[in-house]
């Protein structure tokens, strides 16, 4: 261990770190009450041109009464309803047009609404919230439209869905009297007979500002933006004193066990509970740590370990101590491999708790876990939204005061903490299990297990109660004095005029071009660098082009298979070895490879990148590919190939995105083939390596707390010595052919409770690709028509106005050899045919009769608006260089979007609704209870 580690060590070790490990500085938190009760929490960072706001009620799903789950969340979708100064529909049309990235979540504790807008632009917010806080009317007609909306979402979310259905379950078994059994969305039947009267009455009691707190971060005076709350949430008058309910769980008594089957899963798991106290109660920092040792998604972990890595049981292992307001239970979780049982999983499990029981851990180990809580909050507050987000969240579950003291209590455990809180709370006798078992009796209907082209797949056993709304997306007019108060005290002003988005007016981003230094490496790898002093990380990125994987086509999932192996063992080290410095040391570090580029990136603490850029140069260049590590990753690889296409969802999508794409690389089995897994060998994978992985096609992108002459010489020392050349003639694709003709695939399955619609259109030869000239017209168009299930033509008038579905979501999937565009909703089957109709009625509006000026107006707002949330920090900038690099653009691209979006013109975009929209070619894909004709109208 060299001394500076050494001395970063013993400071954990001692606690007596100089500086918060979170990044917030609580002596710049400022608290502030108004007269009427309404908590004000502020926190200053200039680093962009954003105010963040965040309003939380404290009022969740448990503080529901009998019969009425799911009123909490009845009344958040009701605020978007809107109230007499902001009618239906401006709520979102206003905060889109100008920029704003908006949302609101219901949980079982709070409710929150937040927006994320420039800084000129944030008395909006206040203006909504303001006005939200206690002039919502609830319309009885739109409440009766709503609930519909909300049926659909409890069907998309939990009665559709294998972990939705196991949870709800569970729930039940795990609180025996505490509200946190029942579900956030609500039960069917509550939902169903809640009438708009008990709403209201739930929204007047808890809606007030003595039951708020209202959390700003981002660029602004304190002193200043004070006053303005004051002026806008000042008047909303104090609501009654609320009681302080008593939430309160019994003790379990016994043994649970859950054996729950459901077509939708493929293959075995299980999952432990145990009674455990909130992280910041007696034990909590001990269970957290003795968590992260035992079953954290790391690979280090001792179930990680014993489970996936040597075992070859399973596929993945976690669990660990959540943060929550009141106790939830202690989890564990592994999902097994097809060749493992459950009594064997099982007994590791219990085999590793009593080693911790009755062995000491090493030291070594505890101090691994406080490195790593080091890295995650030395790095976790980049963004304004997310220093808000945890002031709020830390507010409400304890206080924001303690919001520096988590780092304390987790390096005050000991060995000792350890083996007392294993013993105290692990006992086999008081716990629930769930086994989690196919159902061999019914039709598979849907899965966990999605993959999806060219993206990161999602760990399927992540969980969440909250309950979000459809509207994330990120892509000076202050009024006068005047105005501000004859808004405040009943002025009849036109919202719509008022927040009207003045183009010449918008904050635009400063230009990120001249930030950008250049040099090349010794070996003639060219690096592009910003140097920037923010935040004390760096930041690595880099792509190898490879043009088409001719292997790939003749053994499907080689790429696979090489890229999953990289970090298995390099010349230098073994995998045990590198797993154990990434894990002491933490830095972060990821390999992909595409249909045509191999993918890096590497992120660490300013103080260990010398580490960061070793570790990742060594995989990249200098892999092993141990036969015996193969071993261990080959079933997985197999497992997942057997899975793919199991069930009717991804049947009917692949049979769609490969009709696209036949003929093309992109067509080709996303996840291998098992033949290919079984019979590749070590030389096939060598073979293809050192074909395609070489510096003659590699760039690099660095950015952070660097001189440039620290990261020539590092990286010089690491990626500038590495010298092979590459076999690889970057062999060109063929061009994607566009969709000729009209195909309709139905995949019947009675057991899905919704059908899922999926639609492609691409009448372009070459597909749809990244240096498309109409690109900006293409996305506001995307926008106008179906960008956004609460403000796009197709959700106003699919889901607001006619109620078909809880969401419509538009992909333009491009890439730089073509792509298509993708149109997909869940409904309910007796809608499936009106919402095709209601699609292409309003394709057909729009070709034929174009868009508003208002509509190119706002649509222009936003985007440009957007550039700005795009580059909020010096990390978001590279990736932005990165992905024009990639893309092959030219380096002032992003600089250059606000004049190229300004220039569309409304007929530019009724050309592309022409050019890109073709409703005599398309694929219309369902799977759902349909018949298989039932759709053949549309052929």
């Amino acid at each position: 261990m060299n001394i500076r580690n050494f001395v970063r060590t013993w400071i954990l070790l001692t606690g007596l770190l100089s500086l918060p490990l979170f990044g917030i500085d609580d002596l710049k938190v400022n608290e502030h009450i108004l007269d009427n009760g309404l908590r004000v929490i502020t926190y200053e960072m200039h680093t962009a041109p954003i105010i963040y706001s965040r309003l939380t009620y404290n009022v969740g799903s448990k503080y529901e009464p009998h019969n009425q789950t799911g009123i909490s969340h009845i009344v958040e979708h009701m605020m978007f309803k809107g109230t007499k100064r902001f009618p239906k529909g401006t709520i979102a049309e206003l905060i889109s047009a100008n920029g704003g990235v908006f949302n609101a979540f219901t949980s079982n504790d709070i409710t929150v609404y937040y927006e994320l807008l420039p800084k000129n632009k944030i008395e909006l917010a206040f203006d909504i919230e303001s006005q939200r806080m206690y002039k919502c009317d609830f319309n009885p007609a739109e409440f009766e439209s709503e609930i519909k909306v909300i049926m659909e979402e409890r069907k998309q979310r939990t009665e559709n869905r294998a972990d939705g259905k196991k949870r709800e379950e569970l729930n039940t078994l795990l609180y025996k009297c505490h509200p946190y059994r029942n579900p956030v969305i609500g039960w069917m039947e509550d939902i169903e007979s809640i009438a708009r009267d008990q709403a209201y009455a739930h929204y007047k009691k808890y809606y007030t500002p003595n039951n708020a707190t209202l959390v700003l971060t981002g660029d602004f005076d304190t002193d200043e933006i004070l006053k303005t709350v004051k002026e806008y949430f000042g008047k909303a008058p104090k609501g009654p004193e609320l009681e302080n309910p008593r939430f309160f769980d019994v003790e379990q008594e016994g043994k649970k066990i859950l054996e729950f089957k459901h077509p939708d899963i493929l293959n075995e798991s299980i999952s432990m509970y145990f009674a455990a106290p909130t992280r910041f109660q007696e034990d909590g920092a001990a269970l957290y740590v003795m968590g992260n040792i035992l079953a954290s998604r790391s690979a280090t972990s001792r179930l990680n370990k014993r489970l996936v890595r040597e075992g070859k049981l399973c596929k993945s292992t976690g669990g660990g101590l959540g943060f929550s307001k009141d106790p939830r239970p202690f989890s564990i979780y592994a999902s097994l491999l097809p060749e493992a049982s459950l009594e064997e999983v099982e007994a590791i499990i219990w085999d590793e708790i009593d080693s911790l029981k009755n062995h000491p851990v090493a030291d070594y180990d505890l101090q691994k876990i406080k490195n790593k809580l080091a890295f995650s909050e030395m790095t976790g507050d980049q963004y304004i939204s997310d220093v808000g987000d945890r002031l709020a969240t830390y507010d409400n579950y304890v206080s924001w005061r303690h919001i520096n003291q988590w780092d304390d209590m987790v390096t005050a455990v000991t060995k000792d903490d350890i083996m007392r809180v294993s013993n105290q709370y692990f006992d086999e006798d008081k716990m629930v299990i769930c086994y989690s078992l196919p159902d061999s009796s019914a039709k598979v209907s849907d899965s966990s297990f999605e993959a999806k082209p060219d993206e990161e797949i999602e760990d399927a056993n992540q969980e969440s109660d909250d309950i979000a709304e459809p509207e994330i997306d990120l892509e000076n007019d202050v009024a006068s004095k005047a105005g501000l108060f004859s808004r405040l005290f009943g002025g009849k002003e036109d919202v719509r005029e008022l927040y009207k988005p003045r183009l010449a007016e918008i904050l635009a981003p400063n230009p990120i071009a001249s930030l950008l230094d250049s040099f090349k490496l010794d070996n003639g790898v060219p690096v592009y660098m910003i140097e920037n002093h923010d935040f004390p990380t760096v930041c690595i990125m880099g792509f190898i082009e490879t043009g088409r994987l001719l292997e790939d086509a003749t053994n499907p999932g080689i790429r696979i298979f090489t890229n999953s192996m990289l970090p298995r063992g390099t010349t230098r080290h073994t995998y045990e070895e590198l797993l154990e410095e990434r894990s002491f040391t933490p830095y972060q570090f990821d390999f992909g490879q595409s249909w045509n580029k191999i993918i890096f990136t590497g992120y660490s603490l300013t103080q260990d990148a010398d580490k960061m850029l070793q570790g990742t140069y060594e995989i990249l260049a200098e892999p092993a590919f141990p036969e015996e590590e193969m071993d261990k990753v080959r079933p997985r690889l197999i497992s997942n190939a057997k899975d793919f296409k199991k069930t009717e969802t991804i049947k009917a999508f692949y049979t769609m995105f490969e009709q696209v794409f036949e003929g093309h690389q992109y067509a080709l089995p996303y996840t291998g083939t098992v033949e290919t897994f079984e019979n590749t060998t070590r030389d096939n994978l060598i073979r293809f390596y050192e074909k395609y992985y070489s510096p003659d096609h590699l760039k690099m992108m660095v950015v952070g707390d660097f001189t440039k002459e620290w990261i020539q010489k590092e990286l010089n020392a690491t990626y500038g010595s590495w010298k092979h050349s590459s076999g690889d003639e970057n062999t060109g694709f063929t061009k994607i052919k566009p969709i000729q003709g009209k195909y309709v695939y139905v995949f019947n399955n009675p057991e899905y409770k919704q059908c899922r619609l999926d639609m492609a259109f691409n009448p372009i030869d070459g597909g749809i690709s990244t240096d498309i000239e109409d690109y900006e017209a293409l996305k506001i168009l995307e926008q106008i028509l179906c960008g956004s299930s609460l403000t796009s033509r197709m959700g106003i008038e699919l889901r607001d106005k006619q109620g078909l579905s809880y969401g419509i979501k538009s992909t333009l999937w491009i890439r730089d050899h073509g792509g298509y565009w993708n149109i997909r909703t869940e409904l309910d089957k007796d809608n499936v045919v009106r919402m095709i109709q209601g699609i292409f009625a309003e394709i057909k509006k729009i070709r034929k009769d174009g868009i508003t000026d208002e509509e190119l107006n706002k649509a222009k707002a936003r985007k440009i608006s957007l550039l700005t949330l795009q580059t909020r920090t010096a990390d978001d900038i590279a990736g932005i260089i990165f992905d024009e690099l990639k893309d092959k653009k030219s380096l002032d691209h992003f600089d250059n979007r606000r004049a190229a979006i300004m220039a569309i013109t409304k007929e530019d975009v009724q050309l592309v609704a022409h050019k890109y929209l073709d409703l005599n070619n398309y694929i219309i894909s369902v799977s759902g209870d349909l018949a298989e004709k039932s759709l053949d109208m549309f052929k």
